[in-house]
Parts: structure tokens; sequence; C-alpha cells
């Protein structure tokens, strides 16, 4: 007996009101979001499949449904969150403008401290053994080639302009980190003072 296979632009099932595709996107960003609970609360060591799914309500068969393992899930999560810093950094990185450098600062410090969460996962969690730290060089290069082709675009010597950005990137991380975790005591006002000085005296040092 012939079975009517259906055709490939046919209509995805509905049920309640949504798709398949939707529904598991649904999971999907719910399984992020109790990681997200659970590293800005203990951090990334607590990240489990099993803490994950308890948090967002969900079975393990949802878990491997979007994800191969906890590693895969805190990859993918940190770099959502990496593109989210990217972003505003991206927008106001005018090559070589000095009056910018200030917004630029504020807008950075900004992204920092409006979600404790992603701040943690992104700039204080690569510094412990969470399994990031191959994710962390991927991604870092990223704001490093910001810095360098927008912040340093005066800089001739290209391998000078490759360290200035290189030592910026890599100081600031440990700077947040450091204010993060409350082993640096400083206020916004301070930090942002403190982030247009460095721009000021990298851009002096090689001009």
């Amino acid at each position: 007996m012939h079975t009517e296979q259906p055709s490939p632009d046919a209509e995805p099932r509905i049920w309640g009101g949504t798709t398949l595709t939707e529904r598991r996107e649904v999971r999907r960003a719910a399984l992020l979001e109790a990681a997200l609970d659970l590293i800005g609360e203990s951090g990334a060591g607590a990240v489990t499949m099993r803490a994950v799914c308890r948090r967002a309500g969900l079975t393990d068969r949802y878990f491997y449904e979007s994800f191969t393992s906890r590693d895969e899930l805190l990859d993918v999560l940190y770099r959502l969150v990496a593109d989210e810093f990217l972003e505003p950094m991206t927008a106001f990185a005018v090559v070589d403008d000095p009056s910018r450098d200030r917004a630029l600062s504020e807008v950075l410090l900004d992204k920092v401290l409006a979600d404790p969460r992603k701040s943690r996962l992104f700039l204080v969690e690569p510094y412990s053994s969470t399994g990031l730290g191959q994710t962390t060089i991927a991604v870092m290069p990223a704001f490093t080639r910001l810095i360098q082709d927008h912040l340093f675009a005066h800089i001739e010597d290209p391998v000078r302009r490759r360290l200035a950005a290189v030592t910026m990137a890599s100081g600031n991380a440990g700077m947040f980190s450091a204010w993060l975790n409350g082993t640096l005591r400083a206020s916004r006002e301070q930090l942002v003072d403190h982030l247009v000085a460095t721009i000021a005296a990298y851009r002096t040092m090689y001009r």
C-alpha cells in the first residue's frame, strides 16, 4: 500500500498555536536562561545538565535536543554574550576619534553593569577552570581587532598597533574581572576615567 509522503514545502505541524521549531527554540532559550541564572548565583561550575534542566523545568531529553553536552551549552552561551558586548563597542569605536573615547568607555561600563550574570560569564569565569578557555581564545580576537583597527588606526607600525590592542584588551578584561569579583574597589566614574586615560596613553605612546 502506497503512503503519500509529505511535500518538503508542506506547512509545519501546528500544536498549541506554535510549530515544532518554535517550541524547540523556546526550550533552547529557557535552557540558556537557566544556565545564566546558575552562573549568576554560583559560577559556571554550577552549570550541569541536571541543574540546568531542573531550573528550566525540562527533562534531559530536551537538553539533548539543543546541546550535545554541558560544555557545548557554555560555548554557545559565551559566544552569544560576547556578541552582545561587541555590538555597542563596534557602534562607538569610530576610527581614531578621541572625542568618542568617553562615550565608548561609558557604554562599555553600562554594558558590564546591565546584567551581572552575563558579565560574570564573560569577564570572570574564563579565569576559573570551567572549560571556557578555548572558547575565550576563539572569541577574543574579534575584540582585539576592533581596538586595533579603530581605536589605534593611527599607529602605522602593524606590530606596535597589534601590541597596543592585545595589551589593552587583556588588561581591561583583567580589570573588569577584578572589579566584578570584588578585589578591585572603584566607582563607575573612576573606571570610566581610567579607560579614557588608557586609550589616550596609547594614542600618545605611538603617535
